[in-house]
């Protein structure tokens, strides 16, 4: 062991003495907290098997300065396995009540979600957005979260605080889907429909937003009757399960002709259970995608 490197049992003592001010902390809100001071340390503590008291430690900490939210999504996942569901509830609703009205999104940690907010402008907002899509000559349907909060909720989901839409490309391969992108996307911008602050990455399209909630755009395509939905559906759904498209009879707006299939595809087979600490795995996608992506950015 190297002169400098702490102990196992003094750099336990020390993540359970950080794991004490954090708690502290959170239950006092002094604001005379080094966050980065104390994420430093736990980074340099963290030790496997990862204890509970660290990831509760890192999760207090990350709030309290509300960083590396994706972090502290992972880390509340896994202590969902590794404590009883008594213990998990009650650190998970300290957590939510401490950050409210900040929201922990797999966004970030944002102020507000959908559970603060009359649905009703946001809907409005949605028709008038997809009305202007389909003048273009375009089909747009709900997509991702928006999805599964009207089909399985019948409502916009509460802890969500962004808007999916999906549009149909005339592509038949990655490549030509790539193509096909770009242009819409040029026409977006051209007829005012972009946001062009919240743009990241080329593969979504950042519409014009609903006050402070996003709005994204992803792009669709058919290659050989087999359905492309970036990020979630490669290939996994047939020509028939998504068109014709079927009308969402709660708002209007059109959805996929058999809505639980790529449900089930993007969410897992128990998309039909809640789970505010869902994370889609961009890695694995990405990787599915790279030939549209290559495409795309060529």
């Amino acid at each position: 062991m190297a002169p400098n490197t702490p102990s196992v049992r003094s750099a336990h003592d020390r993540v359970k003495e950080i794991h004490s001010i954090a708690l502290a902390e959170v239950l006092t809100r002094s604001g005379a907290f080094d966050v980065w001071r104390y994420f430093g340390e736990l980074n340099d503590l963290k030790q496997r098997p990862v204890s509970t008291t660290w990831r509760e430690a890192f999760v207090m900490v990350c709030c309290v300065g509300q960083i590396r939210a994706a972090k502290v999504v992972g880390n509340l996942k896994r202590l969902r396995n590794m404590l009883p569901p008594e213990e998990f509830a009650e650190f998970d609703t300290r957590m939510r009540d401490y950050l409210a009205p900040i929201a922990l999104t797999n966004h970030g940690f944002r102020e507000g979600n959908f559970a603060t907010v009359d649905p009703a402008p946001i809907w409005s907002h949605v028709k008038g957005l997809t009305q202007q899509l389909e003048s273009e000559g375009l089909r747009v349907f709900l997509n991702s979260g928006t999805l599964l909060g009207v089909v399985r909720d019948q409502s916009l989901i509460a802890h969500d605080d962004d808007i999916d839409l999906a549009v149909i490309l005339d592509a038949d391969s990655a490549v030509s889907a790539a193509a096909a992108w770009r242009r819409l996307s040029e026409r977006l911008r051209e007829i005012g429909l972009s946001d062009a602050s919240t743009q990241k990455a080329p593969e979504i399209h950042k519409l014009t937003p609903i006050g402070t909630f996003e709005v994204d755009l992803f792009p669709v395509w058919i290659e050989a009757g087999r359905v492309f939905v970036y990020p979630h559906t490669f290939g996994d759904l047939t020509y028939d399960d998504l068109l014709p498209l079927g009308v969402c009879n709660m708002t209007g707006c059109a959805i996929p002709r058999a809505p639980e299939k790529m449900l089930a595809v993007n969410y897992g087979e128990d998309w039909r259970d809640p789970d505010p600490l869902f994370t889609f795995k961009w890695t694995k996608a990405n990787e599915k995608f790279v030939d549209f992506m290559q495409a795309l950015r060529g």
